[in-house]
Order: structure tokens, then sequence, then C-alpha cells
């Protein structure tokens, strides 16, 4: 039962990664200078984080 809590709260970190890397992106694409050149792909985060979510919460239903 720990380590599936354990799971289920990986997975709730790693959606909240999603959902701030998503408001990053929503800021990036609507930003005043469109020649300013950000240092993290915030897209590419967001998927990864999507990933790690759907991995984690499909182990912890697994058990």
């Amino acid at each position: 039962m720990a380590t599936q809590a354990m799971l289920v709260g990986a997975a709730a970190s790693c959606a909240m990664a999603a959902a701030g890397a998503a408001w990053r992106d929503h800021r990036r694409t609507r930003r005043h200078d469109p020649d300013a050149v950000g240092l993290i792909d915030w897209r590419t985060v967001q998927l990864a984080a999507i990933v790690g979510t759907l991995v984690l919460a499909a182990l912890a239903i697994r058990g």
C-alpha cells in the first residue's frame, strides 16, 4: 500500500509539473517580444510530464 501511495504522489507531482509547463508555454506564445529566446522548451517538458503521469498512474492502478 505504501508503494501505491508513493506512485500516486509521484503521478500527482508529474501532473502539477505538466500544468506548470502548460502555463509557461502559454506565456511564451503570448510574450511581447517574439524575438526573445527562452532556454527551456516547455512543450517537451509538458510532454515528458504527461507521459510520466500516465506511466506512474498505470503502475499505481496495477498495484
